[in-house]
């Protein structure tokens, strides 16, 4: 145990180095595989990315690639793929995933300075921001997907950096342009946007009252404590009152006209150069979007069932999509009624988004991951409850591989066995996040440096 903190201790200049290393490491390694292997290591994507860039390159539109269904941008960042080398995507997906690292300890750093929490003296600040950005630097999961050359590490960069402009910059008008830039790039970011804009609310209020103690501890354990604190008193998110958080002040307005300002020129530019394959490829088809082979989703093996009926009516969509929109509105209703709750609502929504959306890959869970080391210091979890989450969440997706290899590279029909197993992977995941959301209990913001 003195090792690891010794380990975790050490300046953070040193883990981000190790963490690039690391990343360096394996996208030779995974070209040599991709050599010698029958499962290749790269993303398939990745390939797609590299045609689309050269069609760029050539002067013609990314969307002459077929199956390329992203923003331009993606494309025009990876010419040197072509030009110079071409694992340069790779390399430039794992700087920015060291890159989020940093944006994750400098919030951490500023939230744990504007609590009321007493820290041991065997630890500081910087000791827990490094826990929160160790918990992204070596994450199997990151590693990888940045490795295999996906890039949704820069998805994650944009909304991590949008937080950051948010809440430790508090420059709301700069924070709305990386916001709008978030949405163009990756669409998903924009369902973060009403626990935002509810955040920046005049009526926001804290999660406990004032009158009562909000001091807090960390034990030699690192776990939080709370002290002297009352539970909040249980109530309806649906008055009357909330309907205040509904009129803008200037720093809203000021988050929104950057966010439309900016997603406004980029569709315009693209939709100029590229015309409506742009907005349908970009946008859309992830919509309307059918993915019939195994992916996580539990409603896949619905869609390759119905794959051959064209006209299923609009019912069968809205009953798909419904519940995801419906547990969106609820928690950002929830939580963005208190200040100290925007990541915890982030994470929340990340979280919903993906388990219940009618596609789900690997990359997508770096939308949840991303935030996860901003809100662990919420989360009153012993450290057992969080060993048993994350096998649970593991176990999960390695019951799902086994039928979905099988299938994919064997030939077999393992469809119904996938299915049951991303049902199985639906439920560990609703599971654990009515887990989280049980035990989230915030540490106060110091009300006098925040108001």
């Amino acid at each position: 145990m003195e090792a690891l903190t010794k380990f975790i201790s050490l300046p953070c200049k040193y883990h981000l180095i190790i963490g690039f290393i690391i990343r360096l490491f394996l996208i030779y390694y995974g070209e040599y595989l991709d050599e010698i292997s029958e499962v290749p290591y790269t993303d398939i994507d990745y390939k797609v990315f590299t045609d689309a860039a050269r069609y760029v390159y050539n002067g013609q539109s990314p969307y002459d690639r077929h199956t390329y269904r992203y923003s331009p941008l993606v494309a025009i960042f990876l010419i040197p793929n072509i030009t110079l080398l071409q694992s340069f995507g790779k390399i430039l997906f794992s700087l920015v995933d060291i890159i989020v690292g940093i944006i994750m300890y400098q919030i951490v750093m500023e939230y744990l300075k504007n609590t009321n929490i007493f820290v041991s003296k065997s630890y500081n600040y910087k000791y827990y921001a490094n826990c929160s950005m160790l918990l992204w630097v070596y994450n199997p999961m990151s590693i990888i997907i940045a490795t295999r050359g996906n890039a949704d590490s820069i998805a994650a960069f944009l909304v991590l950096t949008t937080l950051y402009l948010l809440y430790v910059k508090r420059n709301y008008f700069l924070a709305g342009i990386l916001h709008g830039f978030a949405c163009h790039f990756r669409i998903y970011p924009i369902v973060f946007s009403l626990a935002m804009f509810m955040h920046l609310s005049k009526y926001n209020v804290s999660y406990f009252k004032k009158s009562e103690s909000n001091e807090l501890m960390l034990n030699s354990n690192k776990e939080i404590i709370k002290s002297g604190q009352r539970e909040p008193k249980k109530r309806t998110i649906f008055q009357k009152r909330f309907l205040y958080y509904l009129i803008p002040n200037f720093d809203q307005i000021s988050l929104i006209i950057g966010t439309i300002l900016t997603f406004g020129i980029l569709i315009g530019v693209f939709y100029h150069l590229y015309g409506y394959k742009f907005l349908y490829e970009t946008y859309i088809y992830h919509v309307v979007r059918k993915d019939p082979r195994h992916n996580f989703s539990i409603y896949f093996y619905l869609q390759y069932l119905t794959a051959d009926i064209k006209n299923l009516g609009i019912w069968h969509k809205v009953l798909m999509i419904l519940p995801n929109l419906v547990l969106l509105l609820v928690i950002s209703i929830r939580y963005g009624l208190h200040r100290e709750c925007l990541f915890f609502s982030i994470f929340a929504q990340a979280m919903i988004l993906v388990s219940y959306n009618t596609v789900m890959t690997s990359q997508y869970f770096i939308w949840f991951l991303s935030i996860l080391p901003l809100i662990i210091w919420h989360l009153q979890l012993t450290r057992m409850q969080w060993i048993k989450l994350g096998l649970m969440w593991v176990i999960g997706q390695l019951a799902w591989l086994l039928p979905a290899y099988v299938l994919e590279f064997k030939g077999h029909n393992t469809f119904l066995f996938i299915w049951l197993q991303s049902v199985a992977f639906f439920c560990a995941n609703i599971v654990i996040l009515s887990r989280l959301i049980k035990y989230f209990t915030p540490i106060i913001v110091n009300i006098n440096k925040v108001d």
